[in-house]
């Protein structure tokens, strides 16, 4: 759960931002968010991975996921330090969104 708070599972298990929710094999998946939520966070935002457990720890922090607290750390460090490459970022001037311009 990136952020909001709200509940998972069929048991309607409480469930907020920063916090991981577990799922097994066949379980249908079930989220909903709380009605009221804290003003910084007024939305309730998830994100769903599946695929083969790796039964390791997770941990993270703003975009990192990794095992550690400290890797977490050193994944921001090494990205302030420009280690981790650059996206080039294309320029869409404004209006020209649908490939037409006015």
């Amino acid at each position: 759960m990136l952020s909001g708070a709200g509940t998972v599972g069929k048991d309607d298990r409480p469930i907020r931002g920063g916090q991981l929710a577990l799922f097994g094999p066949g379980d249908v998946i079930t989220v909903a968010g709380n009605v009221a939520q804290e003003s910084r966070t007024p939305a309730l935002d998830v994100v769903v991975l599946g695929g083969q457990p790796i039964r390791e720890p997770v941990a993270w922090g703003g975009p990192f996921v990794m095992n550690t607290r400290a890797e977490v750390l050193q994944a921001f460090e090494d990205y302030q330090k420009g280690k981790l490459g650059v996206v080039p970022a294309t320029y869409v001037p404004h209006g020209q969104l649908g490939g037409s311009s006015s």
